[in-house]
């Protein structure tokens, strides 16, 4: 099934708004006003394959670039089978300037085409082509990109994710008024309830012993977990909110080399693992940290990407949680369903994905 061409077109689509300003306080960061998309479209000698990565700050025209002009000379008239060895070309081939970044990004969107070209041949989704071990996952929503949103806004968001099957809400927090990010936990928790799940994330914006403050404080108010709560280098420091905490440490969203997950999983730092689909390299380099995850008895819930995370979830046992968006919603017809409280992949071959009808007034250039 050799690869006869690859395109790669730019999309950029509206981001939700925060939907009021503060007239006073503490300001927090405007959030970005748009996702910039790039979807790549591969041909085979048996059909075509989609895949895409997504940005929510600069870089889309280099990463595309990247795909261009580096990337696709990596994957032509290779068979769309060899997952691995392309994996591994593309890594040796960006060795000097190092594959984590844009290198990873660009290969990620070409990865996932080429894993939605070989399900599609195949004639099945591709959660039952890896596996099929379960028809849908537990899913949790996290819409509110940023720091900016505050506990009313974000409620708003969880209250609407809940009535339609969500667990409940991520909300990013890790602002330098650390008084405010507890009390928009704290005000998120009471206006929600006990029954919704509860994530926060601080982007390893904290110091250590500011988290282990806000974990002590996140534990009384029932919060479900803290990713990401400090510096992802600073092992010391995760071994020490491991040791002392009860509350549940996911760890990898900021992470951009499979090494990394290697070192949590192995020095027990983390309960859950959240590796971003574009930063490692696809859907590839994620089987291989859902592999060492599940040999360490760690779960698995990558970043965000549901149009192609519901097919690892209902496929790979590690994979026990969805992180739910709707920023590609209206851009891609198809993908993952909610039924009865979980996230269902399409049954259709492949990703099940198709650009939209409406796709076109996003397109960039």
């Amino acid at each position: 099934m050799r690869i006869l061409n690859l395109t790669c077109d730019h999309y950029r689509v509206p981001l939700p708004r925060r939907q009021r300003v503060p007239l006073s306080g503490n300001p927090r960061p405007t959030p970005p006003a748009f996702i910039d998309a790039l979807v790549v479209a591969l041909t085979t000698e048996a059909g075509t394959g989609l895949g895409f990565t997504t940005l929510t700050g600069p870089g889309a025209e280099a990463v595309r670039a990247a795909i261009l002009t580096e990337v696709v000379h990596l994957v032509m008239c290779e068979s769309a089978h060899d997952t691995e060895r392309l994996l591994s070309k593309a890594e040796f081939h960006f060795r000097e300037v190092g594959f984590a970044g844009y290198a990873a990004r660009a290969y990620s969107a070409v990865d996932m085409a080429l894993w939605d070209a070989k399900s599609t041949a195949a004639g099945v989704p591709l959660s039952t082509y890896l596996g099929g071990a379960r028809a849908g996952s537990p899913f949790f929503t996290s819409d509110t990109v940023g720091t900016s949103w505050d506990a009313e806004d974000a409620t708003k968001s969880a209250q609407a994710a809940l009535k339609v099957g969500a667990m409940g809400v991520r909300l990013e927090i890790g602002t330098a008024n650390v008084e405010g990010d507890a009390d928009r936990a704290r005000e998120l928790h009471d206006a929600v309830g006990e029954d919704a799940w509860i994530g926060l994330a601080a982007g390893g914006r904290y110091d250590l012993n500011t988290a282990l403050a806000l974990a002590h404080f996140f534990q009384d108010q029932g919060i479900d977990w803290f990713e990401d709560p400090i510096n992802p280098a600073d092992a010391t420091g995760y071994a020490r909110l491991a040791d002392k905490l009860e509350i549940p440490l996911a760890v990898g969203s900021t992470f951009d080399r499979r090494e990394d997950f290697t070192r949590v999983s192995r020095d027990g730092l983390a309960r859950i693992l959240r590796p971003d689909l574009g930063k490692v390299g696809g859907v590839t380099a994620l089987l291989k940290i859902a592999a060492v995850a599940e040999a360490h008895g760690l779960a698995v819930c990558p970043v965000r990407m549901p149009e192609v995370t519901a097919h690892l979830g209902a496929a790979l046992p590690a994979v026990t949680l969805i992180d739910r968006v709707s920023w590609c919603d209206a851009l891609f017809a198809g993908g993952p369903t909610i039924d009865a409280g979980k996230l269902a992949p399409p049954t259709t071959p492949g990703l099940g994905l198709k650009l939209g009808d409406a796709a076109t007034k996003y397109k960039v250039g």
